[in-house]
């Protein structure tokens, strides 16, 4: 079954089906559709959750080893497996395709996975998920419906504004999903009355601007090694949740990513820069070009197990520290050798 992000509420309100694919390359989006999921498994009773990120040699035999097995903690379980780069590979996707043909009763099955091109849309494992479970494809927000789509959310969370507001908080947030929702959320404390004018908004993004999460990741692409440990030493006091940095942290650090691989396949920087969506502005192209020459392809992709570690220290399942994690990431991303 194929649904859309905006229909996963009333759908889970329904009840749970086996299993959920929730994909796509704008991970805020993909991250609060899957929080719904788990929302509605926890009041089903799923105490006992289970995480797996698929990197590396992945033992795909563990899923059919949880097919066998019951909770010994509670009736029922969540089962989530992280897969980035949004193709599980020969073994995974035939693991996947025999636990879509038997899956155990006491178990949901959450995926949540980076964009699944057309052609692997079109595979067995996908079909089979698709055709016992719920599949949630999650669209990029361009710039040009980013102001539609930042009224729509002022309007679901009880604030009204008119285009102009809207359209100067697209702006402000350069095209970046995860800032306009975290603008959104601070309006909410500085507008109880609802309304939201164009000057609270540039009152609000003035007056946070310097140490929200945004603002830290333009120190460590700008290799500020010096600033970044007084900004998540400022973060981390403000109260603001782990995760919800990390999250920020996360995009920046995918998006970058991406683009380190495709200068290393022979594109043109200003051709990978004009790809982006949103793309670079120009402002931020110096920045960004200090930041690809500072370390290799393959050094930008061994962040990602890093990234992994945060995620699973934010969530419990790692016993460390995550905001001391994100601080050597965030360090050695900005060129300082720990």
């Amino acid at each position: 079954m194929r649904l859309k992000p905006e229909q996963i509420t009333e759908h889970c309100q329904q009840g749970l089906l086996p299993v959920y694919l929730v994909f796509g390359d704008e991970q805020m989006l993909v991250e609060e559709c899957s929080d719904v999921i788990r929302q509605q498994a926890r009041q089903n009773g799923a105490n006992d959750r289970q995480v797996w990120h698929v990197e590396g040699r992945f033992n795909w035999s563990e899923l059919q080893w949880q097919e066998q097995t019951m909770s010994l903690f509670a009736s029922q379980r969540l089962l989530e497996i992280r897969l980035p780069s949004g193709a599980p590979g020969k073994e995974g996707g035939e693991a996947l395709r025999k636990y879509a043909a038997n899956p155990p009763p006491d178990t949901t099955l959450l995926i949540i996975s980076g964009k699944i091109d057309a052609r692997s849309q079109k595979s067995k494992w996908f079909s089979e998920l698709d055709r016992i479970g719920v599949t949630i494809p999650v669209w990029p927000v361009d710039i040009a419906h980013l102001p539609r789509w930042i009224l729509q959310r002022m309007q679901q969370r009880g604030l009204r504004a008119n285009q102009a507001v809207a359209a100067l908080i697209a702006e402000r947030v350069e095209g970046n999903l995860f800032a306009a929702g975290q603008e959104i959320e601070k309006l909410q404390l500085l507008c109880p009355a609802g309304e939201v004018d164009e000057q609270t908004v540039l009152d609000s993004v003035a007056d946070n601007a310097r140490f929200e999460a945004f603002g830290l990741m333009d120190s460590v692409f700008a290799g500020q090694t010096t600033k970044i440990p007084r900004m998540i030493t400022r973060l981390r006091a403000e109260g603001l949740d782990i995760l919800a940095v990390f999250s920020a942290v996360s995009w920046a650090l995918h998006r970058i990513i991406d683009m380190a691989i495709q200068l290393d396949q022979g594109q043109r920087i200003e051709q990978v820069f004009a790809a982006q969506k949103p793309p670079i502005w120009d402002k931020n192209k110096p920045m960004m070009r200090q930041a690809l020459s500072r370390h290799p392809a393959s050094q930008w992709q061994v962040f990602l197990q890093q990234m992994a570690n945060i995620d699973q220290a934010a969530k419990g399942s790692l016993q460390t520290c995550p905001w001391a994690l994100l601080e050597a990431l965030c360090m050695q991303v900005a060129g300082n050798r720990l």
